[in-house]
């Protein structure tokens, strides 16, 4: 099978190495060429006529590939299988992917194809295609001031306790959202349009999203939910919902005046208003 490994050299913590990824892949009888996403010239290789494409990186990597593959027009063309290395990884495990990299190639033969939805977020920086989530509040807030990444066992750790921080201090803000048509208008700590159900650290913001069902998790933190979302982040996310009011919807439109925004790991300023 004609194969094309996309890697991001400096995903996670072990930072596995091409000749390691180019072994596991020839043990598993994969006729592999290898790419750093680091390289541009990946998007003139990924178009070629592959079989398979390996993404062997965390979130932003399996995002930047994504939205290569849509802006090309071959995103249906060729499948493409996760090599989960990053820290979070939060797109693999919302579709099942979790293990060691020489067991997932190895298994690749009997595995089945998922679908997974591509958002696009429309605003003042253009068209912008995403995976996990268009948000603003606490969760853009914490990305928009994060520094120095930590070493990746205890990076979750410390992004759920920057969270934390940030919503314990955060003020409410207003926003208007507009949900298939339906407004929504209030002062709000944190709202996440999810296509998938894992966000920021890890964390199951959407509980119950899929990522294939053409549909966004909208997720509203009122103020009054400061306290329950403190404490659901302070026990065991990954066992209960998040106490927060869940919409659903395709089409999304906020309208905000001085929160970030954040689509998937970019943040981006509120719209300048006219002088």
């Amino acid at each position: 099978m004609k194969t094309l490994l996309l890697h991001n050299p400096s995903a996670g913590a072990s930072h596995p190495t091409p000749d390691d990824l180019m072994k596991a892949a020839r043990k598993a009888g994969l006729a592999t060429t290898y790419q750093s996403i680091k390289d541009q010239e990946f998007k003139t290789t990924l178009c070629e006529n592959w079989e398979l494409v390996l993404v062997a990186g965390g979130d932003g990597t399996v995002a930047k590939v994504a939205r290569c593959l849509v802006n090309r027009g071959i995103a249906h063309r060729v499948p493409v299988a996760l090599l989960p290395v990053g820290t979070a990884n939060n797109i693999a495990r919302s579709l099942g992917i979790e293990g060691e990299v020489g067991d997932l190639l190895s298994g690749l033969s009997t595995a089945k194809a998922r679908y997974l939805d591509v958002g696009l977020a429309r605003g003042p920086w253009g068209d912008r295609n995403f995976l996990e989530a268009v948000g603003c509040g606490s969760i853009a807030e914490a990305i928009a001031h994060s520094g120095p990444k930590p070493p990746k066992p205890i990076r979750i750790e410390m992004g759920r306790e920057a969270l934390k921080d940030f919503l314990r201090e955060a003020e409410a803000e207003p926003f208007e959202v507009d949900v298939d048509g339906e407004k929504f208008a209030g002062e709000f700590l944190l709202i996440e349009a999810l296509n998938i159900n894992l966000s920021g650290p890890a964390l199951p913001l959407a509980f119950s999203a899929t990522p294939d069902d053409q549909l966004l998790d909208i997720i509203f933190v009122f103020a009054r939910d400061r306290r329950r979302m403190m404490k659901w982040l302070d026990g065991d996310p990954e066992e209960t919902p998040p106490p927060a009011t869940v919409l659903r919807g395709r089409k999304i439109q906020f309208m905000w005046e001085s929160a970030y925004l954040r689509i998937d790991d970019r943040v981006f300023l509120p719209p300048k208003k006219p002088s």
